[in-house]
């Protein structure tokens, strides 16, 4: 009796043992392993190995969870009819399944996602070495499960947007941190029409003029960058510095043409997308660029500030009389149309 006894004991504990394993495994993200990398926490560098293929940890931890709770109900009822006899194994079966589902399933996972950092840290080098000896079985198990198998993304936009709503719910996650990472996703949404400066409200220099003829319109200048244009403004030459400007107001350039301090600008269509904007500021390091209709016309003009504007919100500082030109330039068409 007494071996029966032990026979059961060593099942469920095996079972167990196996199935908080593959709840810790997991229950630790990758990135949270990479993270436990940098804290030099032991057996960390073997759980980022694992995290980054999970087929084969797997498959080693359900060949020996299965063969555990196989063999040993096989063990168990032999042992169990010579004891006691055929009449009591079902109970002794039914006892067993009990067992397993509660002290071999459900209390091991739930512990072993309590604890799975450290669980997953302990088993991680021993795992390792289970796979290098099942690995021809293993490969094997892959060739014929890779005809069957559907290439999934490891995550998706949509995921990650669940993931931050539900850290923002927990604590983990600011109100503003959460609201900032929804903005990200929705920058290839954004076509430039939407953010422009429309050209009814563009503020621009006429190339052919001297600085001296615009004196008291350049000192009192809101906007560091202008666009410059020769005859209306669907030919823009380039963009203008204020600053560069002021400078030679300061050196009595007086007599300097606008188009003479122009450099070179940036024109994209309407329907170029915010997130494509953005590392073309940056890579070109322009702040300002000209937006074009589908005829080559200027539709307006979309900065940086705009596009960033996008993922913290308005952005103004002391000197805008606006804090929204579009909203500027549909008042103004709306007043001139009464």
């Amino acid at each position: 009796m007494d071996n029966l006894l032990l026979l059961i004991f060593a099942v469920v504990a095996g079972s167990a043992f196996f199935s908080g394993i593959e709840a810790a495994i997991f229950s630790v993200s990758l990135s949270r392993a990479r993270v436990l990398v940098a804290q030099k926490k032991s057996g960390a560098q073997s759980l980022v190995k694992i995290k980054q293929g999970m087929n084969r940890p797997i498959v080693v931890i359900v060949i020996f969870n299965n063969a555990i709770n196989i063999a040993g109900s096989i063990f168990v009822g032999v042992l169990a009819a010579e004891i006691l006899g055929s009449a009591w194994l079902g109970v002794i079966s039914t006892l067993l399944i009990v067992l397993i589902i509660t002290f071999g399933e459900i209390i091991p996972k739930t512990l072993g996602e309590k604890f799975s950092e450290e669980i997953s840290c302990f088993v991680a080098r021993p795992l390792l070495f289970s796979i290098k000896l099942f690995l021809p079985f293993i490969v094997l198990l892959e060739k014929i499960t890779n005809r069957f198998g559907v290439a999934r993304k490891i995550v998706s936009e949509e995921e990650l947007q669940i993931l931050s709503h539900i850290g923002h719910l927990e604590g983990e996650i600011e109100s503003d941190e959460r609201d900032m990472i929804d903005r990200v996703f929705t920058l290839n949404d954004i076509p430039a029409k939407k953010i422009m400066t429309p050209r009814t409200v563009i503020y621009a220099l006429e190339a052919k003029k001297t600085i001296g003829e615009l004196a008291n319109e350049i000192y009192n200048l809101q906007f560091s960058r202008l666009p410059v244009y020769s005859g209306d403004l669907d030919t823009i030459l380039g963009v203008c510095n204020r600053t560069d400007l002021l400078i030679a107001l300061g050196k009595d350039q007086k007599d300097a043409t606008v188009e003479s301090f122009a450099q070179e600008a940036i024109y994209i269509s309407e329907n170029t997308k915010a997130d494509v904007l953005l590392p073309l500021f940056q890579k070109q390091r322009y702040h300002l660029a000209i937006v074009q209709d589908e005829f080559g016309g200027t539709s307006g003009v979309v900065t940086l500030e705009d596009v960033l504007e996008q993922l913290v919100g308005e952005i103004v500082d002391e000197t805008d009389r606006y804090v929204d030109m579009r909203k500027r330039a549909l008042t103004e068409n709306g007043m001139s149309s009464n």
